[in-house]
């Protein structure tokens, strides 16, 4: 007599006796199409590369925010630590809260170094000296909280402009030192 448990037994039997039928068909649908190039599994993969639009960049430093970039375009640089960027806004939070503002054509970050270096027209402003300078290259060591740029710097202040061949600027200390010929534009000062 035929139960249903018994039932059950013969499904699987039946596929058994059945498989020389269906072989054939089921390995030809599974089967890869195309060829198989050696050759591809031995290729280099450069992992590092890529392109990204409208990127923000956070540094923190114990909890606080010291350094916020915006970019339009983000792409990898020479190493893995390098990143450069298209139109740079960036702020540099100092310990006393105090902040500065920069903007650059490009830029180019390096992680591992902590150097930030901005090209072409590049424009610092801080407003609580209300100062700014312009440059076509400033080079940021967060490691020495030095700035640095090596081509001609104009600063712009209140009632003072000054220009020179280059700028070491101090973040701690607040302290400039330009170089080169240096031509310094007093306004509103009295004789005596």
């Amino acid at each position: 007599m035929i139960t249903r448990r018994s039932m059950v037994w013969l499904i699987p039997l039946a596929l058994a006796l059945t498989f020389p039928l269906w072989r054939v068909p089921v390995i030809a649908f599974l089967t890869p199409r195309g060829g198989y190039d050696p050759s591809f599994a031995d290729r280099e993969m450069n992992e590092h590369n890529f392109t990204m639009e409208t990127v923000h960049i956070t540094q923190s430093d114990r909890g606080k925010t010291t350094l916020k970039i915006t970019a339009e375009r983000v792409f990898t640089g020479s190493t893995v630590n390098e990143f450069r960027m298209d139109m740079v806004d960036a702020v540099i939070t100092g310990d006393d809260d105090e902040q500065t503002f920069i903007t650059a054509r490009k830029g180019i970050l390096d992680k591992q170094a902590a150097i930030l270096t901005l090209i072409d027209e590049v424009v610092v402003v801080k407003p609580k000296d209300k100062m700014e300078l312009y440059t076509d290259l400033l080079i940021y060591n967060d490691k020495t909280n030095m700035a640095h740029s090596p081509g001609k710097t104009q600063i712009v202040g209140e009632k003072i402009e000054i220009r020179g061949i280059n700028l070491h600027f101090n973040t701690l200390t607040q302290s400039y030192d330009l170089g080169g010929r240096v031509r310094c534009k007093l306004t509103g000062f009295s004789d005596h």
